[in-house]
């Protein structure tokens, strides 16, 4: 009988490995679906993903507008990364991958001008310093009506009037903390960009 359990030894712990390793194969998931909203991290940044239709393209300039699910716009510029701007056309659905614009200034105000848009030149670069297209940012400015805020992330989402929505990092916490939903706001910001644009397989 102990001959018989010897043999029958290397038989069992051949079929235990065969389990294990068909418990640790990845799962194999149904291509071809787009993807929902989802956020992922590309160093300390933390990106968005999600399918988007182009409404319109600016080759020269590298700015796209895009819709949402919910109907609002919003505006996104192209990083160097993205090499296929020009296979992109208005109609397209594109699943874009990109980070918050950066708020430079958020602040309460009264009265009537949501959508007043403007474009501020960008401060001269410090002295030693040479002026590039990526340090060379260019500051937009904005009178728009906060529609969601994080404060645990620093983030806020503003609306319009042209129902053109911005997602911003907001780094002054204080000055997050001085509005709330509801407000309407003048913002000063830098451009969200734009680091990934491949064509979706499907309508979202």
């Amino acid at each position: 009988m102990s001959h018989h359990f010897l043999l029958s030894r290397p038989l069992v712990l051949a079929a235990l490995l065969a389990t294990g390793a068909a418990c640790m194969a990845p799962a194999v998931h149904a291509e071809g679906s787009a993807p929902s909203p989802r956020k992922t991290r590309s160093g300390s940044v933390e990106m968005i993903r999600s399918v988007l239709e182009v409404v319109s393209v600016d080759e020269k300039s590298r700015r796209l507008s895009l819709k949402r699910d919910d109907g609002n716009t919003l505006s996104l510029v192209a990083s160097p990364s993205v090499r296929n701007i020009g296979q992109i056309h208005g109609g397209d659905f594109v699943v874009a991958e990109y980070g918050r614009a950066q708020a430079v200034s958020i602040k309460r105000i009264s009265g009537n001008g949501a959508g007043n848009e403007g474009k501020t030149p960008p401060a001269p670069p410090a002295k030693g310093k040479t002026a590039t297209a990526r340090n060379a940012k260019v500051v937009h400015s904005i009178v728009a009506d906060i529609i969601a805020i994080d404060d645990k992330k620093g983030f806020a989402t503003l609306k319009g009037s042209k129902d053109n929505v911005i997602d911003v990092v907001v780094t002054d916490r204080k000055a997050l903390a001085a509005v709330k939903i509801g407000d309407q706001v003048r913002l000063d910001y830098t451009d969200a960009v734009a680091i990934s644009l491949k064509p979706a397989r499907s309508k979202r």
